[in-house]
């Protein structure tokens, strides 16, 4: 399809909440993460996996997190961002690369945070967001992803002064056009909505440095884009979780691929990671799921 007859497509409509998605949406098929810096910290991918293992233990997942810190759809960056050093790396300097290597079936995107620069709300910015989000669905559609899962931005965890401008304000519009599209294989889960709730009842915040959020906040992702596909998991700490042998073996698989498939595929960030060979990756990794496949048989 292309960008104009997708522009079409796309169209605004009534905020509606997702439909739940079942899991054979995800089983058997290569699913790819994409997305910022919390993505690439890859707490909330291991998440999703762990329980997506752990809860069905007959079906097979192939999971890549491939975020990149830092990382926009609008291409935009601030002046003077990381002390200087580069500029904000953009989506689409590497996308072309990772569908091609990758193949995925399902792709899950998660941007907005780095997208608005930290400034107040802007029209062209917001544009330039808009036909990100567009050309990303675009370009997945195109190298025949079957499914694009955007997630809103997480929200930006500040409680501003009466009067102080809260770059959450951004965050909020850009999730609250996000959840107004409609294309085709294009599902919305409101990441925003149900973290600005969560957090509305805490007296800690997910984020300490408003940005990057620690393991709890990491597990409410995953635990909402569970919901979105209708698996509904325990209510376990974090603590109870990690204590479990299968999830760290899911999260040293999680680790092991995602490093080797980032150099796979290679990107631009503070320098220039040029393309290599996976190597012996994928091997080692199936030794580690046959660790989770035995472990799986046992529960």
């Amino acid at each position: 399809m292309n960008r104009a007859a997708l522009a079409i497509v796309v169209s605004l409509a009534l905020t509606r909440p997702l439909a739940a998605q079942d899991v054979d949406s995800l089983a058997g098929k290569r699913v790819v993460f994409l997305g910022d810096s919390n993505t690439q910290a890859g707490g909330y991918v291991t998440f999703t996996t762990y329980y997506l293992e752990k809860l069905h233990p007959k079906k097979d997942f192939d999971v890549l997190g491939l975020g990149l810190a830092s990382e926009t759809l609008s291409g935009l960056s601030e002046e003077g961002h990381a002390g200087g050093k580069f500029p904000r790396p953009c989506l689409f300097e590497r996308l072309g690369r990772l569908l091609e290597k990758a193949k995925p079936d399902v792709v899950f995107a998660c941007y907005g945070m780095n997208d608005g620069i930290y400034l107040p709300l802007d029209r062209g910015r917001s544009a330039s967001f808009r036909k990100g989000v567009t050309k990303l669905i675009e370009q997945c559609q195109a190298a025949g992803v079957k499914q694009v899962f955007l997630i809103t931005p997480p929200i930006y965890d500040l409680a501003a002064k009466a009067g102080e401008f809260n770059y959450d304000e951004v965050l909020t519009e850009y999730a609250r056009w996000e959840t107004t599209l409609k294309a085709p294989g294009t599902h919305v889960i409101d990441l925003h909505t149900a973290m600005r709730k969560a957090r509305d009842g805490r007296a800690e915040p997910f984020a300490k440095d408003r940005v990057h959020f620690g393991d709890d906040g990491h597990l409410l992702v995953a635990r909402t884009i569970l919901s979105a596909l209708g698996v509904n998991p325990p209510d376990e700490t974090v603590a109870m979780i990690k204590a479990d042998p299968l999830y760290k073996l899911v999260a040293e698989k999680r680790g092991m691929r995602s490093a080797a498939w980032m150099k796979h595929v290679g990107y631009t960030r503070e320098k220039t990671v040029k393309p290599e060979p996976l190597g012996t990756a994928e091997a080692d990794a199936a030794k580690v799921q046959e660790k989770i496949d035995a472990l799986r048989r046992k529960k």
